[in-house]
C-alpha cells in the first residue's frame, strides 16, 4: 500500500471508530483530591455544552462516573430534536491524583475535536478552581482556620517554583485568633489525611536537603513555626508534606491559661 493510501486508510479507520461512538479523552491532575476532581468533570461537560450528572462520587479504590447528555438540535428533514448524545466520564482518584477518562457516542463531526476538548478544559478548569477550602468557622469571633495545599504549578507564585518534582507538597496554613484567649501551636501537632486514608507529619528539615538551596531558603523563610497566638492576632505560613492527594487536615491548639487542648478538622 501506498504512503497516501495507508493515510487514507487509518483517516478512515479514525472517522469510523468516531463513528461507532469510540471517541475517548483522557487527563489526569496529580494531586488532585476526589472532590474536585469530580467538580472538574462536571464542569469539563457543561463547558462542552452537555448536561453533568453525578451517579458515583469518585472515592479512593471506588471510581466516580459523571454522566452527561446534549440533544443535537432541530432536524428539519424529520422534524424532530433530533438524538440525544451521551457522553460517560470515569473518574479514579488516589492519593497520585485524579485520572478522568471520557467516552462519547456522539458522531463526526463533533466527535473528532471531543478528545482534545476535553482534556483542554480537564486541564484549564483545573487551573482555575482553588484548593482552598472554607475555614472551620466563619463567625466574627473565634478561631477561624484555613488550610490549603498547593497543587503542581500553584506554589509558583510563593516560590518562584514548583515542588512536585521534590516530593513536596506545600500547604499554606492560617489561623485568626479573634477571641480573648492565647493558644499555643505546634507546627508537628498538624497532620494531613491522605485519599487513601493515610495520616502524614509535616516533613523535618533534613528531608529538604536536596531542593535547590535558594528554593530552601524561600521555603524556610515562608515556613510556619511553634508559638503562641496572642488574642486577635493572626498565624500564617507554610508546612510542607511529602507530596499526595489530600483530603483533610487535622490540628490541635492549646489554650495557655487552661493548658487545656482544642481539636480542629478541615476538609478540602
Amino acid at each position: 500500500m501506498t504512503a497516501a493510501g495507508a493515510a487514507g486508510a487509518a483517516a478512515l479507520a479514525l472517522l469510523s471508530a468516531c463513528s461507532a461512538g469510540l471517541a475517548r479523552s483522557h487527563a489526569s491532575q496529580v494531586g488532585m483530591p476526589c472532590r474536585e476532581a469530580e467538580r472538574v468533570a462536571s464542569a469539563a461537560l457543561v463547558r462542552l455544552g452537555y448536561s453533568a450528572d453525578v451517579t458515583v462520587s469518585p472515592r479512593p479504590g471506588v471510581p466516580g462516573t459523571v454522566v452527561g447528555h446534549r440533544v443535537a438540535g432541530w432536524n428539519p428533514y424529520s422534524n424532530d430534536t433530533g438524538p440525544t448524545y451521551t457522553v460517560t466520564v470515569t473518574v479514579t482518584c488516589s492519593n497520585h491524583g485524579a485520572e478522568f477518562d471520557a467516552v462519547t457516542d456522539e458522531p463526526v463531526p463533533g466527535s473528532l475535536s471531543f478528545r482534545s476538548d476535553f482534556a483542554g478544559l480537564v486541564d484549564k478548569l483545573s487551573a482555575r478552581l482553588p484548593t482552598k477550602r472554607p475555614a472551620v468557622d466563619h463567625a466574627e469571633t473565634g478561631l477561624v482556620i484555613s488550610v490549603e495545599p498547593l497543587r503542581g504549578g500553584d506554589a509558583t507564585a510563593d516560590f518562584g517554583a514548583g515542588l512536585t518534582a521534590a516530593g513536596i507538597t506545600p500547604v499554606r496554613l492560617k489561623i485568626d485568633n479573634r477571641t480573648d484567649r492565647t493558644y499555643r501551636f505546634a507546627a508537628a501537632r498538624v497532620q494531613l489525611v491522605s485519599q487513601e486514608g493515610e495520616r502524614v507529619e509535616p516533613l523535618a528539615d533534613g528531608s529538604l536537603a536536596k531542593v535547590p538551596a535558594d528554593l530552601q531558603a524561600a521555603m524556610h523563610q515562608k515556613q510556619i513555626g511553634d508559638g503562641q497566638l496572642a488574642p486577635h492576632a493572626v498565624l500564617s505560613g507554610f508546612l510542607y508534606f511529602p507530596a499526595s492527594a489530600y483530603r483533610r487536615a487535622t490540628l490541635v491548639l492549646i489554650d495557655e491559661a487552661t493548658d487545656e487542648e482544642e481539636g480542629f478538622s478541615v476538609e478540602f
